[in-house]
This record gives structure tokens, C-alpha cells and sequence, in this order.
């Protein structure tokens, strides 16, 4: 049976009319089934009693991108460059979160969702890397366009590296946020150029692994694609 991996989704306002839409990019879905999973979609409308039900039917999850995490989460205030997430979505994917990690369920977190998980256990982020990280020369974290590319350097000995390999890898990045101080937990496995941490893990865990960058958009290359294929046969085990 292929395993069941619980993606979290985008929420916002509808921009042609009224109401509100739930949103997902279909390549997260196409990751988990060419990895050979089941995705389900946790769309971010649910109670905690909603969500302890889908999540007791997982076998892993997936913390997809998105807009920022809400400040308040680490005691700051918005920055004014911030595009927060709708208040419905920021509930679903820390609940979420807090659910799966009591389950023990093997866990990816995407973009967004390794800023959710590093708050989630107690850290920090930039909230605005153009003004907060200034390094020369600079690093572009997010393209004009959308993606910008830049290599990342992966802890040897670390599971990122089991999965991915040791060596250096190019990476797609969109982000104008990034990790501050470290949740609890956690550690640092990959890095930017200018030293911006890319990606954690917890060793505690069998798998728990956050990616600063896309690979769902890079599955085409075999280190970007592993990450859902580990992620499948850690829920499968």
C-alpha cells in the first residue's frame, strides 16, 4: 500500500470575489506520488478534533510553502516587508505539526514550512534577509522572477546527507525569510553561500528533516527527488 502523507495548503482571500480559496502547487502532490505515496490534503479550515483525526490516518507529512509565519510566534512584530499567513492556515500547520510530532510520524519541511517547524520548537527567524543578513557579495534568496539559484554546502555526517549526498548541491530559492536562532532540537545540516542556515533535522527522530528551498520544483534532479523518496519509505517503515 502506498503511505499516506498529509500535505498542509495555502489559504487566502479570493482576488475575483468573495470568499476564500484553499490553494496547493500540484507539484507537491506529484513529488509524493512519484515517490510512491498517497497525498492527502489538510486543507487549513479544521478543528483540533478534525485534525487529531486526519493526522491519526498518516503515515507522514509534508509542511508545504507559503506566505510568512506569523511574528507573534517568537515575540516580534511584523516587519513591514511581511506577507502573513492567513490566521486559519497558520493554526492548521502548527497544530499539525504538534500532532505529528507526538505521533512520531516522519516529517518534510518545505520553505515555509522549515520556519514553521524551526518556531514551532522554540526559534527565531530574519524576518527580512535584505536588510537583516548583509554580506558581500550578496546572496540572492529569492529571484526577481521567482526563483533565484545558489549552491548549499550539507553537514557530511548528517541524514541530509544520507539522503542527498554530501557534496555541495544547486538549489532553487524563494524566500525573503530565514532561520535565526535554532528551535530546540534542531540541528543545522546545510548552508548558503553567505552562511544562511538551508536546512535542519532532528537526530532524535527517525525523520525529521526542513529544506529552505523547492524540491518539489527539482525533482527532475535525483538529490531533490530522494528527499520525497525518504520521506515515502520512512512512512512506509
Amino acid at each position: 500500500m502506498r503511505p499516506r502523507i498529509g500535505i498542509t495548503c495555502g489559504y487566502r482571500a479570493n482576488e475575483r470575489g468573495a470568499g476564500h480559496y484553499t490553494a496547493l502547487d500540484a507539484a507537491y502532490t506529484e513529488a509524493v506520488r512519484a515517490a510512491g505515496g498517497r497525498p492527502v490534503l489538510i486543507p487549513p479550515v479544521l478543528t483540533t478534533e478534525e485534525l487529531s483525526e486526519i493526522v491519526a490516518e498518516l503515515d507522514g507529512l509534508l509542511v508545504s510553502g507559503g506566505p510568512d509565519v506569523r511574528p507573534h510566534r517568537f515575540g516580534q512584530e511584523p516587519h513591514p516587508a511581511c506577507v502573513l499567513m492567513h490566521e486559519r492556515r497558520d493554526f492548521v500547520d502548527f497544530e499539525s505539526l504538534r500532532l505529528a510530532e507526538a505521533r512520531g510520524l516522519p516529517i518534510l519541511a518545505v520553505c515555509l514550512g522549515i520556519q514553521e517547524l524551526n518556531v514551532h520548537r522554540g526559534g527565531t527567524l530574519y524576518q527580512h534577509l535584505p536588510e537583516q543578513v548583509r554580506v558581500d557579495p550578496p546572496i540572492a534568496h529569492r529571484g526577481a522572477d521567482g526563483f533565484s539559484f545558489h549552491p548549499v554546502r550539507i553537514e557530511p555526517d548528517s541524514r541530509l546527507a544520507a539522503v542527498v549526498g554530501p557534496h555541495p548541491i544547486e538549489v532553487n530559492s524563494s524566500h525573503h525569510q530565514g532561520l535565526l536562532a535554532i528551535g530546540q532540537g534542531l540541528r543545522p545540516t546545510a548552508w548558503a553561500p553567505d552562511g544562511l542556515i538551508e536546512a535542519v533535522e532532528d537526530p532524535s527522530r527517525p525523520f525529521v528533516i526542513g529544506v529552505q528551498w523547492h524540491p518539489e520544483c527539482m525533482t527532475d534532479r535525483p538529490p531533490h527527488r530522494a528527499l520525497f523518496e525518504a520521506l515515502v519509505a520512512a512512512a512506509r517503515g
